[in-house]
């Protein structure tokens, strides 16, 4: 995760899966130098050089949603019957979150989504 306040730093350039431009203030230019090779970028702000990329580009994507607070709401009422279903591969304590971080940043995979779990204070 990038602070959209701040410039980006060189040392990220090549280094995303996927680039999600979700407050929609990054640059075309800016998303392609974060994107790895083959990456994916999704964007949800429509400007007239990001809908020319991505209709020139398979790997450029164009998001809508509503983020309204009924459509939230709607969303925890699915999580809460148990409608949402996420493949959960590994789970670590707080303190452990580095480590699998790491781990992920370093190739390796897991089955489902890495839950990193905050003690209950």
């Amino acid at each position: 995760m990038l602070d959209y306040r701040q410039p980006i730093p060189p040392e990220q350039y090549g280094k995303f899966d996927v680039v999600f431009d979700t407050h929609g203030g990054l640059t075309v230019r800016e998303e392609s130098r974060l994107s790895k090779p083959g990456g994916v970028i999704l964007d949800i702000n429509s400007s007239f050089a990001k809908i020319v990329c991505i209709f020139l580009s398979r790997s450029r994507k164009f998001v809508m949603g509503k983020q309204d607070e009924t459509t939230m709401r709607e969303i925890v009422a699915l999580a809460a019957q148990g409608k949402l279903k996420i493949s959960i591969g590994r789970t670590v304590p707080l303190d452990g979150a580095i480590d699998l971080i790491q781990k992920m940043e370093g190739g390796e995979r897991i089955k489902g989504k890495g839950l990193i779990v905050m003690n209950a204070q």
